[in-house]
């Protein structure tokens, strides 16, 4: 009968730890799943930002000056937001979905850079030589938030 005993007792007490193990186990990979999915989602605002504040940068530079403006001040306005470093973030974060979408605008905006430092463009709504240059980088960028979208809300169902 003292062998039933500590059987059972000893029965018990492996299936209470490794039942509290399994649970700290699947706490734990949520846990770095909701990590993870925050540091993609930072990363992303960091991103979209930068972007955005580049473009403006270029924009701004455009209208203040005749066009072409010079490569040194073009390539200054395009490195004041450090969309590259942003660039590597969201690379070491994201799905190669939202990478690939993510260099598709970079290149866009890259572009818009080397049109205001080589062409003579004028930066307006109704000049077809800016649309023509800037309406792909619109486009790119549009693409690059829902695909963000799309993969931070995946994420949330993990």
């Amino acid at each position: 009968m003292e062998w039933l005993t500590l059987i059972s007792t000893l029965s018990g007490g492996v299936l209470g730890v490794g039942s509290t193990l399994a649970v700290e186990a699947f706490r734990a990979k949520q846990e770095r799943g909701h990590h993870h999915a925050e540091l993609q989602r930072t990363a992303c605002v960091r991103y979209l930002t930068a972007l955005t504040e580049t473009e403006t940068a270029l924009q701004t530079l455009a209208l203040s000056r005749s066009t072409p403006v010079a490569n040194g001040e073009v390539v200054e306005a395009f490195r004041s937001h450090h969309v590259i470093a942003a660039r590597y973030e969201l690379f070491l974060v994201a799905p190669p979905t939202v990478y690939d979408a993510a260099r598709k605008a970079y290149d866009r905006l890259r572009a818009i850079r080397v049109a205001i430092a080589t062409t003579n463009v004028v930066v307006a709504d109704d000049s077809a030589d800016w649309q023509a240059i800037h309406a792909p980088y619109d486009d790119a960028f549009r693409q690059l938030r829902v695909v963000m979208r799309e993969s931070l809300n995946h994420g949330l169902r993990l």
